[in-house]
């Protein structure tokens, strides 16, 4: 019995002491991936000449060698603070001579030894990456598009996607309709093209700094709201300067974003020559056959609907989804329905517009990889895609995006709702 629990002691205290030691050898190569991508102290930075994964790199006629994997110790700290190579010669002068401690030598042997392990999903014959989509009908139209996208290799390399990944099993994410972490700084997996989800309402256009968004931000597709209103009662006389009466109705609550939101809609409306309404739900609107613009979710769309008279009600098509095909035909026929993106038909269910999203963000992919050079790594396509532009998708539209603005496009939709035959029609393209 003695020796038993001795016995789990000592296993107890090895898994202790190996957890211990685990976290400290991450530690380790963390700080040595600072060194690694940063340079130390100033100094420049090993990745400029031996690349993204260590795998050495030529550039102006010089071969910087590759330093991936276990370098011996005494042979890293005489390359790096000596300045003399394996062969006991002189490297060449622009291999800096670093001032650099014996604890950042070893922090740097460490990361050295594990280099890759920052880029998970790509290897030199295939790149991983990951949608994050429920099973339904959304998700597969989705995975339908980015397959369609990915029937090709780049440099070699076989585009392999993976549902709902984990973050360490993918290079970066494409067309998701769902993250699991918020948009904020913390975030580090890239992604390009995040879908919304159908059905809810969101008013934020804050992106994470490793996000690139196809679609234009929500201020601009409510701006564009005003202005198809607009055209729509002007279109028979386009000199009339006549002042438009609209309703502005939203869901009453605390969101910062839609309050910064109004804000903006209450300026255009002025310039716009509009008379803007506002009213929390759910008062009635007081004039019939006055247009409304509705800010909310498809929850209250039948209300909203019924108290409005008999006017065009305009909305997002992303906030209200499929439930405007639901309605009966009288009152589907009022809806004008904003979706933020080119689709390739005139006819459409919402699934096969998302399809034509994410084939979209699967082409800008391809782009940027194609763009970033075999020597892959993420911070080579981040900078490739913070510098696309006009990159045009056939059936979407042009994308640009710029180091400051990572929204690619500024186009849509104006879709009529056929509750009849439960598909949208294109009435306008902006």
């Amino acid at each position: 019995m003695m020796a038993s629990l001795w016995t789990a002691l000592f296993v107890f205290l090895w898994l202790l002491f190996a957890d211990v030691a685990s976290a400290a050898d991450d530690q380790a190569w963390q700080r040595g991936q600072t060194i690694y991508h940063k340079g130390w102290n100033g100094q420049a930075a090993c990745v400029r000449c031996h690349g993204n994964q260590g795998q050495g790199r030529e550039e102006g006629g010089l071969r910087a060698p590759p330093i991936a994997g276990k370098p011996d110790r005494q042979y890293l700290q005489r390359a790096l603070l000596d300045g003399v190579g394996s062969n006991g010669q002189a490297l060449h002068p622009l291999m800096p001579r670093y001032h650099m401690d014996a604890s950042s030598v070893d922090d740097l042997l460490a990361y050295l030894s594990v280099i890759g392990r920052d880029t998970p999903g790509l290897t030199d014959t295939v790149l991983r990456v990951g949608v994050s989509v429920p099973a339904n009908a959304y998700g597969a139209a989705i995975q339908a598009g980015l397959i369609k996208a990915f029937d090709q290799q780049v440099y070699g390399r076989k585009l392999e996607l993976l549902l709902n990944p984990s973050a360490d099993q993918v290079f970066v994410e494409v067309a998701s309709l769902q993250t699991r972490q918020s948009t904020t700084e913390a975030k580090v997996l890239p992604d390009i093209g995040q879908l919304p989800l159908p059905g809810v309402a969101n008013f934020s256009d804050t992106l994470a700094p490793v996000s690139f968004q196809l679609l234009p931000t929500i201020r601009e597709q409510a701006s564009a709201l005003l202005t198809q209103a607009a055209l729509d009662a002007r279109g028979a006389a386009p000199n009339n300067r006549a002042t438009q009466q609209l309703t502005l109705i939203y869901d009453l609550g605390n969101d910062p974003a839609l309050h910064a939101l109004l804000k903006v809609l209450r300026q255009q409306a002025r310039d716009n020559h509009q008379s803007l309404r506002e009213q929390v739900w759910s008062a009635k609107v007081r004039k019939p056959g006055e247009a409304v613009i509705y800010l909310g979710s498809s929850a209250n769309l039948r209300e909203v609907l019924a108290a409005t008279g008999d006017g065009l009600l305009y909305a997002s098509a992303i906030h209200i989804g499929e439930a405007s095909l639901q309605l009966p035909p009288a009152q589907a026929a009022r809806l004008r329905l904003l979706l933020p993106w080119h689709t390739s038909s005139p006819v459409f269910d919402l699934p096969a517009a998302y399809s034509d999203a994410a084939y979209a963000a699967g082409m800008v992919l391809i782009e940027a990889l194609k763009r970033s050079g075999r020597q892959l790594g993420r911070p080579e396509l981040l900078q490739q895609l913070s510098q696309l532009r006009d990159f045009t998708v056939s059936g979407f539209g042009e994308i640009s995006f710029r180091p400051d603005q990572h929204y690619g496009s500024h186009g849509g939709q104006l879709l009529v709702v056929d509750a009849a035959h439960g598909v949208f029609t294109v009435f306008r393209t902006w």
